[in-house]
C-alpha cells in the first residue's frame, strides 16, 4: 500500500478499508492544527491507486466500505475524482460506499448535479470538521468560511443525497466564549441534516497559532 506521511481515519471508519488518494491538506491555516505542517498537498497517481485497489481486493474482495485517507481529498474537482472513484467500482464490486475527509471549502467547486453524480458512484460519508457554526469562532480559528458557508455548502450534500458528519471542537471559542459558541452551533446545525455530530476538545500544540495566543495572555 502506497501511505505516505500522516495516514488516519475517524474511529467510526475502523471497519472501512483504507486507502490513499491524496497526502497533506490543501489549506493548513487552521490556527489549531499543525498535522499536516511538513507536508505538501499530493494526489496518488492513478497507477499507485490501482495497484493498492488491487491488493485489498486480494485480502478483502467483499469490501463494503472504502475509506480515502488524506486531510480533504474532496477538495479534488469532480473530474479529478471521477476517475478513481469509478476505478474503486471496478475492482471492489461489492463496494457501496466510498467515505472521506473534506472541509466546507471543498463543495464550493463542485456543482449539485456534480455531487449527485459522485453520489451515484459511490461517494458517501464525508467527514467535516466544522468544528464550529459561530462565526467568532471560526475568525479565532482561522477556518476560512462562515456559518452562511455551511448553510449554503451543507445544503448542496442534502439535495444531491450524500450523508455527512460533524465534527464540534468545544473549548475552541476561547474562555467565556463557551456558552455562546455552543448555542449559535446548535442554531445553524438544527437547520442542516447531519447523520450525527462527533465532539471533540481542543488540544494546543505548539507551533500553532492558538498555542503562542495562549502563550501570551
Amino acid at each position: 500500500m502506497h501511505f505516505t506521511g500522516r495516514t488516519w481515519r475517524p474511529n467510526y471508519e475502523a471497519d472501512s478499508c483504507i486507502i490513499q488518494l491524496t497526502a497533506g491538506c490543501t489549506y493548513q491555516k487552521c490556527h489549531f492544527c499543525n498535522l499536516y505542517k511538513e507536508e505538501p498537498f499530493a494526489m496518488s497517481p492513478l497507477s499507485e491507486f490501482e495497484e493498492d485497489l488491487s491488493e485489498i481486493k486480494s485480502y478483502q474482495p467483499h469490501a463494503r466500505r472504502i475509506f480515502i485517507t488524506g486531510a480533504n481529498p474532496f477538495a479534488l474537482s469532480y473530474e479529478k475524482l471521477k476517475p478513481y472513484i469509478l476505478t474503486v467500482r471496478d475492482y471492489l464490486i461489492k463496494c457501496q460506499s466510498i467515505a472521506m475527509f473534506a472541509s466546507i471549502r471543498d463543495k464550493k467547486n463542485k456543482e449539485v448535479w456534480q455531487l449527485r453524480k459522485l453520489r451515484a458512484m459511490g461517494v458517501n460519508g464525508l467527514s467535516i470538521g466544522v468544528e464550529s457554526g459561530d462565526d467568532d469562532t471560526l475568525v479565532l480559528a482561522n477556518k476560512g468560511y462562515t456559518s452562511q458557508d455551511i448553510l449554503e455548502q451543507c445544503r448542496k450534500l442534502n439535495e444531491a443525497g450524500i450523508e455527512y458528519y460533524f465534527v464540534y471542537m468545544t473549548g475552541l471559542a476561547g474562555k467565556g466564549a463557551g456558552y455562546r459558541n455552543a448555542i449559535n452551533s446548535a442554531k445553524i446545525f438544527s437547520q442542516l441534516n447531519p447523520y450525527f455530530i462527533s465532539v471533540d476538545s481542543l488540544t494546543l500544540f505548539p507551533g500553532t497559532k492558538l498555542f503562542d495566543m495562549e502563550k501570551d495572555g
